[in-house]
């Protein structure tokens, strides 16, 4: 007989089995909720990571980019730069060939001044060395060259490369006065403070020189002169500005330089004692650290260099065919006793005036004035045949005893010249200066040099042998900013 089935109450429960373990492949140990979650944050930070370390990466790329195609604009604006430079010594060295080229135009221009059917002295093509390598720039440049010419230099090959050329300026060192003739001689000294006297007589400089200087000294105008003389000539005596005036007799010594001011400055330093090599250096010397007075004697516009009064390059003798009226009467007061155009301000003014017209006319057309110093102190003189006509102008002539001295001062060629070229490159701007030396130098005796420089000729001058740079001069002075 079967036994009835147990009741629901009375049956045993069956316990319900708990859920399968899931495993990872490869591990024994069971993953639990909060693990996963731990799992998710480091796949955010890895993720996180790579980013940063992806926008770093792009980052860096960016910077070495930049500063790559920065540096290649910088090497393309400086040699355009330098590109510049050598055609303006290309155009200062065919000067001769362009001037023999307009000497059939410009002979009976200057016969109608009293000049006679001569051939013209030295042409300033320089200032138009813009104009002239304006094809190598393409676009205006060439167009404006070519319209004046006549010439066409679409179909010209290798022109117009230096598109970021900005300008170029070819600047006469020799119309100007230079201050390291002085260390010449004791004679070139006298001269050279006197054309200095020029520069700083008048009212308008009073008060530069009767106040105190950025040193908290008193420098009058002959401490001025006497501190430039000083600060450049060799010994270490004390110039006697005495000889500054043609009229006063030669005092007797003035003692030794004063060995303190420098050092006692600070920083200090010591006179110079020997020719300076850059303009720049000027302002080392007592009176000239006043910015006002800087620009009123020596630099009046840095923009524009042609302005530039004084010098510490050139061959000595001041051009007097490109110089302008402020020099060349400085050059001449130098020389000449009781001129009223050197202590009249008025008569300074008016000459001053005069000759900046004269020359606007002649220069302007590539006329120079003079042919020879001979030439210039006659007509300073009053004598013809253009002094006649400097008369008829309100100018009286001067009276120079000495005019041997003034002879030997005198050029009416230029031989030294500075080159400004500019270029900008997109973000990058590249400025040289360069200073040009356009006579032959002294042969060296070493047979290698010759042998190993195809671009060195020898030629025969009346000092001897000397050779002549076939490139365009010899380069003196560079800088690069």
């Amino acid at each position: 007989m079967r036994e009835p089935a147990a009741t629901s109450s009375t049956a045993p429960r069956r316990r319900k089995r708990p859920p399968p373990v899931r495993r990872h492949a490869g591990r024994s140990t069971p993953v639990t909720v909060r693990q996963r979650g731990v799992a998710l944050l480091m796949v955010l930070a890895a993720i996180s990571l790579l980013y940063v370390l992806a926008e770093q990466s792009r980052d860096e790329v960016e910077v070495y980019t930049l500063s790559a195609f920065a540096g290649r604009d910088q090497l393309i604006a400086e040699y355009q730069a330098k590109s510049a430079v050598n055609l303006a010594r290309v155009v200062l060295h065919a000067e001769p060939t362009i001037r023999r080229t307009l000497t059939p135009i410009l002979a009976p221009m200057m016969a109608l001044m009293g000049r006679g059917l001569t051939a013209p002295p030295q042409i300033p093509v320089w200032e138009q060395t813009d104009l002239i390598v304006g094809p190598f720039r393409g676009g205006d440049g060439g167009s404006a060259l070519g319209e004046l010419a006549n010439i066409d230099f679409a179909n010209g090959k290798n022109l117009g490369g230096l598109t970021g050329l900005d300008s170029i300026r070819v600047v006469d060192e020799d119309s100007k006065i230079n201050i390291n003739t002085l260390v010449r001689s004791s004679v070139a000294a006298i001269f050279t403070g006197r054309q200095v006297i020029g520069l700083t007589t008048g009212t308008d400089m009073l008060p530069f020189f009767t106040g105190l200087d950025r040193d908290g000294q008193l420098t009058d105008q002959l401490t001025f002169v006497s501190s430039i003389v000083d600060y450049v000539d060799w010994d270490e005596s004390q110039f006697d500005t005495s000889l500054l005036n043609p009229n006063a007799a030669q005092q007797g010594g003035v003692g030794s330089e004063d060995p303190l001011f420098y050092s006692n400055l600070r920083p200090p330093y010591r006179r110079r004692n020997a020719p300076l090599d850059s303009v720049d250096e000027l302002r080392m010397i007592r009176g000239l650290g006043d910015d006002d007075l800087w620009a009123r004697i020596i630099d009046p516009d840095p923009g524009n260099p042609t302005r530039r009064t004084v010098t510490v390059w050139g061959q000595g003798g001041l051009n007097v065919n490109t110089a302008n009226a402020q020099t060349l009467l400085a050059l001449i007061c130098a020389f000449a006793v009781q001129a009223p155009q050197c202590s009249d301000l008025s008569q300074a003014s008016q000459f001053i005036t005069s000759i900046t017209m004269v020359q606007a006319l002649t220069l302007s057309m590539g006329i120079p004035l003079f042919n020879s110093a001979q030439n210039f102190v006659a007509t300073l003189q009053g004598r013809p045949p253009l002094g006649p006509m400097l008369q008829q102008l309100g100018l009286q002539p001067f009276t120079i005893p000495d005019t041997g001295a003034l002879e030997r001062n005198i050029a009416v060629e230029s031989k030294v010249f500075s080159v400004y070229a500019e270029a900008t490159v997109g973000g990058a701007h590249t400025r040289l200066h360069a200073v040009i030396d356009m006579r032959p130098q002294p042969a060296l005796p070493s047979t290698f040099l010759r042998a190993s420089s195809p671009s060195l000729s020898t030629i025969t001058t009346g000092a001897g042998t000397a050779i002549v740079n076939a490139a365009g001069g010899t380069i003196i002075y560079w800088r690069e900013d």
